[in-house]
């Protein structure tokens, strides 16, 4: 049995504000780093043998603040960012104009047949993403790991998991700082174990 624990960062002012947040290299606020510590004191009773983080800076705290209580110094990996949002970075839905509003709107009916306008595509973000979670898998094959990135590619991986049509993924809600578990049989079968729990989180 091996479990890789999927982590998604805590939270940033932009969380907080609802802002768009793809590429943008924002921090964790306090509260974020907060949460961290919290997944972190549930975390360390695990066997992690490896923690990889996404470049940004919000998921590299937060992989930071978990691999203390392992004695691990985690490994920034750039096909775990998340996806471009291009134009849409950095907005709030309500600052858009009508032309943006309804490109975000046709987008998250199905992101599979609509583009970021200067964004990556859904499609470019899932095989960047699957062709990093594998070699991941290939070249860490013995012991738990735990991936720290981001609500988009947590979704992707996921769906990818469960052979589900990456149309729906806008359907699927993490919050910061949650966990998603996927677990793998002796026989390298894949199974959701957990998804998108906030336990850690309940006295905040």
């Amino acid at each position: 049995m091996k479990r890789i624990f999927l982590v998604r960062h805590g939270e940033t002012d932009w969380n907080r504000q609802m802002r768009v947040q793809g590429r943008e290299d924002v921090p964790l606020n306090d509260r974020g780093r907060e949460q961290a510590r919290r997944l972190s004191r549930r975390l360390g009773r695990k066997s992690i043998s490896a923690i990889f983080s996404s470049p940004l800076s919000r998921a590299r705290e937060t992989a930071e603040i978990i691999a203390a209580n392992h004695n691990l110094i985690p490994e920034t990996v750039s096909g775990l960012a998340e996806i471009d949002f291009g134009d849409w970075e950095g907005k709030i839905y309500g600052e858009m104009d009508e032309r943006e509003r309804a490109a975000v709107t046709q987008w998250l009916s199905d992101p599979t047949l609509h583009s970021i306008p200067g964004g990556e595509t859904l499609q470019q973000f899932q095989k960047r993403l699957e062709d990093c979670y594998k070699k991941l898998l290939d070249n860490h094959a013995a012991g738990n790991m735990a991936i720290v990135t981001h609500a988009g590619a947590i979704k992707v991986l996921v769906a990818g998991i469960m052979e589900a049509s990456l149309a729906k993924i806008p359907r699927l809600r993490l919050m910061t700082a949650s966990l998603s578990i996927i677990l793998y049989d002796d026989w390298g079968n894949p199974y959701l174990e957990l998804f998108n729990d906030t336990c850690h989180l309940s006295t905040e």
